[in-house]
């Protein structure tokens, strides 16, 4: 039940929020800089230079739409944090991994596959992982070497006048679970340690001086065409009118529910000291897409732009960019690119969402 009001909660807030989707309509403070920590929603090519990629976000058809070339972004063009820096009116972030990059506007340290939790929780969980990617904690290692490496004592200056995206985190915390037969009532049990880690890692950005952070949540798990085939069923009552799976939707909205009081009792307790942090809506964003689906232009709600065939056109032996995989021909009516990652054009529209939704809580007369 607690599950089914969170997801209620979630899926209709933003109903409340006005939202305006003309091109560049968000707008943010004049931010000098900006850090984003995170996955592979928010990889601007650190997985690329660190290790191996299931998605081979090292070679076309990824970076196609925009770039005209792979950078290791998981999409056919421009992630979110593209979008917030177009809007803040800096350039895109390089990788921290990326020896040619320039860190003058900021740094990305997100990686690809990159977990809340540590390996030591998914042992003790008995989830099995293979590689394991950078996590907060690795990225949070890599961002003090930046500080020790460049601004030192002068960094808290700056970090003052910029924003701090940390996350979206969860998604690689929770879908190996589920992949290896974990009930959805056993992986709600993990949220308060997912979420306990992101607080942890905030709380760990603010003691170098961040004083603007903004924490997203994970899109809506049941409607990536990767899980609508792993979970697919002959029960037309566990899909709901787009065609997700509303169990897996409530489960992540129990998590983004559970990282927004945190996020909210973090902000509270920072409240005098000139810090503000904000909970990022990716979901409602998301779920914003598909109620307005139609007015913007998408016609593919739920299968991939980009895969092997199937319902949903995702295939784990024929993924994106490999060899039996085909594009949609025409990506910008696509929410989604390759069955776990969005295309450019719905990242557009959950940026707007989001920035719509924060940019007044992060402005600040000093910045």
């Amino acid at each position: 039940m607690a599950m089914e009001m969170a997801s209620s909660v979630l899926l209709t807030a933003f109903f409340l929020f006005p939202i305006a989707f003309a091109a560049n309509s968000g707008t943010l403070p004049a931010f000098k800089s900006i850090y984003q920590f995170g996955d592979s929603l928010s990889d601007t090519g650190n997985l690329l230079r660190w290790g191996t990629m299931f998605y081979p976000a090292d070679k076309l058809p990824y970076g196609e739409t925009y770039f005209h070339k792979a950078t290791g972004r998981f999409s056919n063009g421009r992630l979110i944090v593209d979008y917030i820096a177009t809007a803040a009116k800096l350039p895109f972030l390089d990788a921290y991994l990326d020896k040619k990059g320039s860190f003058d506007h900021g740094v990305n340290f997100a990686v690809a596959g990159a977990t809340a939790n540590e390996r030591e929780f998914f042992d003790k969980q008995n989830i099995s992982y293979g590689e394991f990617k950078p996590a907060i904690l690795e990225q949070l290692e890599w961002f003090e070497e930046f500080i020790n490496s460049t601004c030192r004592a002068k960094c808290a200056e700056k970090f003052g006048k910029s924003l701090f995206i940390f996350g979206e985190y969860g998604g690689n915390d929770y879908f190996p679970a589920f992949e290896q037969g974990k009930s959805i009532a056993e992986v709600k049990t993990y949220v308060p340690h997912t979420v306990a880690s992101i607080i942890h890692g905030v709380k760990r950005v603010i003691h170098h001086g961040a004083k603007r952070v903004l924490v997203p949540g994970p899109f809506p798990f049941g409607c990536l065409p990767s899980l609508l085939t792993s979970a697919a069923t002959d029960d037309a009552a566990a899909y709901d009118q787009f065609g997700c799976l509303k169990q897996y939707n409530a489960f992540i909205a129990y998590h983004n529910s559970f990282l927004s009081d945190a996020v909210s009792k973090l902000n509270r307790q920072y409240s005098g000291k000139g810090v503000v942090i904000v909970y990022g809506d990716f979901y409602g964003g998301f779920m914003n897409i598909l109620h307005n689906a139609r007015k913007l232009g998408f016609k593919s709600l739920v299968k991939a732009c980009c895969g092997g065939g199937g319902t949903y056109n995702f295939n784990k032996n024929k993924s994106c960019g490999r060899e039996g995989a085909t594009v949609c021909t025409n990506p910008k009516a696509a929410v989604h690119w390759d069955g776990v990652h969005l295309t450019d054009a719905a990242h557009h529209y959950i940026s707007q969402f989001v920035i719509d939704q924060v940019s007044s809580k992060l402005a600040l007369a000093s910045i």
